[in-house]
């Protein structure tokens, strides 16, 4: 097996962790756990925006460097290729490779399941912070826009601070609107229940760890991103309440 062919899947492999999501530090652990098994060395560094890896074999060092152009969150995808890597001893390279390119090419779950989760789980948050179950009702449809936003920008690879300003934005709207035709009785908390779909949980949570596991940097960038989109729901939030009290709503 040529030195080329190991770093090229090691290297996919941890640009796939990355653009899934997962933290800097299991990328990193993912090329290692590769290369051990072809008894060759590597070194990585791994951040959000790029992976760098080396790996070294009989006095042969071949490096490269891949830009990590997108991220998104799919943890099934992390979850599945941390679990080929620990079970790398069963494949060659080549079904290792062929295992990788279709848990990338894995379908997430039906659009019509996400509108579903995503309206269920913002009116469980709204009637969770105090809300009747009126509110619960009347959050259904305001969750489901909320996703559809953020799908349909997705395509567009829309900036996601921009994503969530709008997102915010739309939530607040359609509260106040809701509240003025009756479907609602707190627009407090079905609001909130709707931005708990947009809140950067999981981000603050894996720069958190980040830190805890050594890489300060990434977990800095990680904290910050994750402070620049409650400030940019916060931005788009108020400005509606905003407009929506001066409409008179």
């Amino acid at each position: 097996m040529t030195l080329n062919k190991i770093l090229k899947i090691a290297s996919y492999a941890g640009k796939m962790i990355l653009e899934n999501g997962g933290e800097t530090y299991r990328a990193e652990d993912i090329v290692s756990r590769i290369c051990e098994i072809h008894n060759t060395t590597a070194d990585c560094f791994a951040t959000l925006s790029g992976i760098i890896v080396a790996v070294t074999k009989d006095d042969e060092t071949l490096s490269t460097v891949i830009r990590i152009k997108s991220r998104t969150i799919n943890l099934e995808k992390v979850h599945q290729i941390n679990n080929l890597a620990r079970n790398k001893e069963k494949y060659n390279c080549d079904e290792f490779m062929e295992h990788l390119k279709n848990i990338d090419k894995s379908p997430r779950y039906r659009i019509s399941f996400n509108i579903l989760a995503h309206a269920i789980t913002a009116a469980s948050f709204a009637v969770l912070f105090g809300g009747t179950l009126k509110d619960f009702w009347g959050t259904l449809p305001i969750g489901a826009t909320v996703y559809l936003l953020s799908y349909s920008f997705s395509k567009y690879e829309l900036n996601g601070i921009f994503v969530n300003t709008l997102g915010g934005a739309i939530s607040a709207f359609l509260a106040y609107y809701f509240y003025s035709i009756g479907l609602i009785e707190h627009t407090d908390k079905v609001i909130i229940g709707a931005l708990m779909l947009l809140v950067p949980g999981i981000a603050l949570t894996n720069g958190i760890r980040d830190i805890i596991a050594g890489d300060y940097m990434t977990g800095m960038a990680r904290g910050t991103e994750a402070f620049l989109v409650a400030t940019s729901l916060a931005v788009g939030t108020g400005a509606a309440i905003s407009l929506s009290l001066g409409g008179n709503f």
